[in-house]
């Protein structure tokens, strides 16, 4: 099982700008999961996917409905949406949770949609959330990462 682990889904290509920074500061290959739809093992994993109109990106629920706690051993949700008012993954985060998963933290930043915050996320979204990463993984790989 590897420790950590970056997948993502994108309809806009902020969700791949995300997954691959994060993946080049934890040292990992961030994975598109249109490419590689089966999910590897990992103690932790960040899924990393956006909000479009208001709803959780349909390819990132699909390949979570492929996970289980043996596939996953803890998960960071990282999301980017145009709208401030739903940013976050809830069902994402229901699917994981039924499924036994524990979602150590999400990660949210602005993302653009046409004219709406265009341009975001930008450098200093991504650094910000590349930050967060760092700190997250550090925290959890003290408790359940180290091999």
């Amino acid at each position: 099982m590897n420790n950590i682990s970056v997948v993502y889904a994108t309809k806009t290509q902020h969700s791949r700008k995300l997954a691959e920074a994060i993946g080049k500061e934890l040292g990992v290959e961030a994975i598109n999961i249109t490419q590689y739809p089966h999910p590897k093992a990992a103690r932790l994993l960040f899924l990393v996917g956006g909000i479009y109109a208001g709803k959780s990106n349909p390819d990132l629920l699909s390949y979570a409905e492929k996970l289980d706690a043996s596939i996953a051993g803890k998960v960071v949700l990282v999301t980017s949406s145009a709208s401030a008012t739903h940013r976050s993954q809830r069902e994402l985060r229901k699917l994981l949770v039924a499924k036994g998963i524990e979602v150590v933290d999400e990660i949210t930043c602005p993302g653009g949609f046409l004219f709406i915050k265009f341009g975001r996320p930008n450098k200093t979204d991504i650094r910000t959330v590349v930050e967060n990463t760092k700190n997250i993984s550090g925290k959890s790989s003290s408790k359940c990462c180290r091999a």
